[in-house]
């Protein structure tokens, strides 16, 4: 189990910015656990001075206990550049200086496909701050720059999973007993949230259309049935599920905070579900 509080914890730890009080803080957040360890922690912030040794030892203690697993550093990094890029989706006064904490963090830590999308942008802002500003770029232009360039980019973040399991695999059957699974040569893609099945030219049909009309399932086996998979897509914002049959699309969209949505899996190794809020587990 992973925490966004231990993921910026851990990030802290990965960069050596870890403060005494970043222990007592993810321990007092995470009282609800009713652990011992922690509860012990969360009390230290009641001390006037705390030892970064004492804390990290007893922090150590608490995840022995807890049994939770110790994030990659991948993992926070992924954590705290979305965490960033995620406050420049609204204006904020500050928008320049997050991009540059962005920028300067892809190339810290060698993440280059992220520093090439971040790219145009911080040239822009260097250009505008300490170039000759040939562009003639205002500071209110700037903003709302940064502002169009996060909000493409967050909702076009691609999963790094890459599927390649169920790519070249034979779509055999349809089942809509109960939900709508769609059986592989090795595996299945169960779905229990809304979809669609599209081509080039638009929708064919919709979770709404079966349901308004349980014979068109008939529709569904005669589009999918025999269809080989092309190219499975995960856009990890929305989410949105995009799995490619030649020229057919199957759109996934998980739409609930509290039920978990679809399932692929190949019946051996791999097994991928969106959780409840859209997580990908």
């Amino acid at each position: 189990m992973i925490s966004i509080d231990l993921l910026e914890l851990y990030y802290k730890r990965y960069i050596g910015t870890v403060q005494p009080s970043d222990y007592v803080e993810w321990a007092t957040n995470s009282l609800h656990m009713d652990v011992r360890e922690i509860n012990k922690l969360a009390s230290m912030n009641r001390k006037a001075k705390l030892n970064i040794f004492e804390m990290e030892k007893m922090f150590e203690d608490a995840m022995k206990n807890i049994q939770w697993e110790v994030p990659l550093k991948e993992q926070c990094l992924d954590y705290h550049m979305k965490k960033l890029h995620s406050q420049l989706l609204l204006p904020v006064e500050n928008a320049m200086l997050i991009v540059k904490e962005i920028y300067d963090c892809t190339i810290e830590h060698d993440l280059f496909e992220e520093q090439m999308k971040w790219q145009e942008i911080s040239d822009a802002i260097d250009d505008f701050q300490y170039g000759d500003n040939y562009y003639g770029y205002t500071l209110e232009k700037i903003n709302e720059m940064i502002i169009a360039h996060a909000r493409k980019i967050w909702h076009m973040k691609l999963s790094k999973i890459t599927f390649k399991e169920f790519i070249g695999q034979r779509i055999t059957a349809i089942d809509s007993e109960v939900h709508f699974i769609i059986q592989l040569e090795k595996g299945a893609i169960i779905i229990e949230c809304p979809w669609r099945v599209r081509d080039t030219g638009g929708i064919i049909l919709g979770e709404t259309d079966i349901q308004s009309n349980q014979r068109e399932w008939k529709t569904i086996e005669e589009l999918l049935v025999g269809r080989i998979i092309e190219d499975v897509q995960l856009f990890e914002q929305c989410p949105l599920l995009i799995i490619q049959c030649g020229n057919i699309f199957i759109d996934v969209f998980h739409d609930s905070s509290y039920f978990d949505g679809w399932t692929l899996t190949d019946h051996e190794d791999f097994y991928i579900f969106s959780m409840h809020g859209g997580n990908i587990a």
